[in-house]
């Protein structure tokens, strides 16, 4: 029952969906390119980031000094991100820092 309850409260906010859906569509983000395409603060997108971490629908692998974050176990919510797969974002706005 924790797993499901740390999944929904990470899901029940527009803005994590927002970066879910960004990394469901791009594969591998680092939290710059969320926070340029996305259009907010680089706090608050490392912010969402371990939200999504933490309830373990993403996982983060270090290239350098550099975290990239991927899709982590998505079984649990697979029709969820087929759906966020479809959702118009602006094109990612790759990072040339990492």
């Amino acid at each position: 029952m924790e797993e499901l309850v740390r999944v929904a409260k990470a899901l029940a906010d527009e803005k994590r969906l927002e970066v879910l859906a960004l990394i469901a569509q791009n594969r591998d983000v680092c939290v710059c390119e969320v926070s340029d395409t996305l259009g907010i603060s680089q706090p608050l997108a490392s912010k969402y980031l371990k939200q999504l971490k933490d309830a373990g629908i993403v996982q983060v692998s270090k290239q350098g000094r550099w975290s990239i974050y991927s899709l982590g176990e998505t079984t649990l919510i697979e029709p969820f991100v087929e759906r966020l797969r479809k959702v118009q974002l602006p094109p990612l706005k790759k990072c040339n820092r990492c």
